[in-house]
């Protein structure tokens, strides 16, 4: 199969992210943080290693303000949930994902003031937009750095720069980005990261880190392993936030998929294989790109074609897996018009070739007229 779905999840995983997960799961096996022996503590290791990873990724030498989570959606959660309180101001932006959105809107039943800044026609925010929304009760922006639909980027350093000047958190939703463009903490006070997406992990891994110096409250309690006498959630990070048993052997694989994307060299690859696949959908007849993709995803508008009927079909006559719809992102497709038409999305990752791009372009062009 040609496999152009990396938006996703990325697929194949490398082979030692897959060796990573087996050895854990035969040789390791204990409970991180829930026992004395050696292959609990030995558990432990592998996700302190991870911790310190991701965070050397972003620039930080605070391991443990990173804060282990199931995927982008639970770090989303923890951060808007955890900081947002009755009568705060949240600004984000026209292009959010639902695991913004739709968190943001449940906010709206508690008492919290949902702004939303317009983004334009390539799916990108004006940052003097958002400067023009900030008022005295605004406690934090939310802003994704890649968007999933059209492949935009928008200008999160300018942004957090706004934010931090008029007292402001900035949250950054990294599920793209995170493996793909250089992130630190310029970028954000908070980032929200999947594991599973560009830094080659197993599904059911994410992460937040948390600026030094914020509060936030809880989304779930139970067992951390310390602190076991108290009634309540600790206050240290990232005990506080991490109740319950950890995906261990999943935070073993992204440990050695974060490791991967370092020595590979995927962050340049990407790019490349990003700008081959822009070339090649381009021309493409009865195919418009939408918005302004710059990394590896492309959202196409197909004229007088059904985006479902395509996808379905480059799957069973031609074995390419793509993703049409809206890509649970409905506000998006609201900005670029393309609410009731949908998009087919093709995304790149690193075991992608070029002959794979072009022989889909090819493909496509063939289910196009016929």
């Amino acid at each position: 199969m040609i496999y152009l779905d990396n938006a996703a999840t990325t697929f194949p995983k490398p082979d030692c992210v897959i060796d990573a997960i087996t050895d854990f799961l035969k040789n390791c096996g204990g409970n991180p943080s829930r026992g004395g022996h050696y292959l609990s503590a030995l558990s432990g290791e592998k996700v302190f290693l991870c911790r310190e990873e991701l965070a050397s990724l972003i620039g930080v030498d605070t391991p443990e303000q990173i804060v282990f989570t199931k995927n982008t959606t639970e770090a989303l959660n923890l951060a808007i949930k955890g900081i947002l309180s009755r009568g705060d101001e949240v600004i984000i932006s026209s292009m959010e994902h639902n695991s913004v959105l739709r968190t943001c809107v449940d906010l709206e039943k508690e008492g919290i003031i949902l702004k939303i800044a317009r983004a334009d026609s390539r799916g990108i925010v004006n940052p003097d937009e958002v400067l023009s929304m900030i008022t005295n009760r605004t406690k934090l922006i939310c802003m994704i750095h890649i968007s999933n639909v059209t492949g935009s980027v928008n200008p999160v350093r300018e942004i957090c720069s706004i934010a931090r000047k008029n007292g402001v958190l900035m949250l950054l939703d990294a599920a793209q980005s995170g493996g793909v463009l250089d992130i630190d903490t310029s970028c954000g006070d908070m980032i929200a990261f999947a594991g599973h997406k560009a830094l080659y992990g197993p599904m059911g891994t994410g992460a937040l880190y948390v600026r030094k110096g914020i509060t936030l409250d809880t989304l779930t309690e139970g067992g951390t392993g310390s602190f076991s006498e108290s009634a309540l959630m600790p206050d240290s990070f990232p005990e506080r936030f991490e109740a319950g048993t950890l995906n261990a052997c999943g935070i073993a694989g992204l440990y050695e998929g974060i490791k991967f994307v370092k020595r590979e060299g995927v962050k340049e690859k990407e790019h490349e294989l990003g700008k081959f696949l822009i070339e090649q959908m381009s021309a493409v007849r009865r195919a418009k790109i939408i918005g302004s993709p710059s990394v590896g995803v492309v959202g196409l508008s197909l004229s007088g074609h059904d985006c479902v009927d395509v996808a379905t079909r480059l799957d069973r006559e031609h074995n390419i897996a793509s993703r049409a719809g809206l890509h649970c992102s409905p506000m998006a497709h609201r900005t670029l018009g393309t609410i009731t038409s949908g998009l087919l999305r093709f995304s790149t990752g690193f075991f992608n070739t070029k002959e794979e791009i072009t022989a889909t372009a090819y493909a496509l062009q063939k289910v196009l007229e016929n």
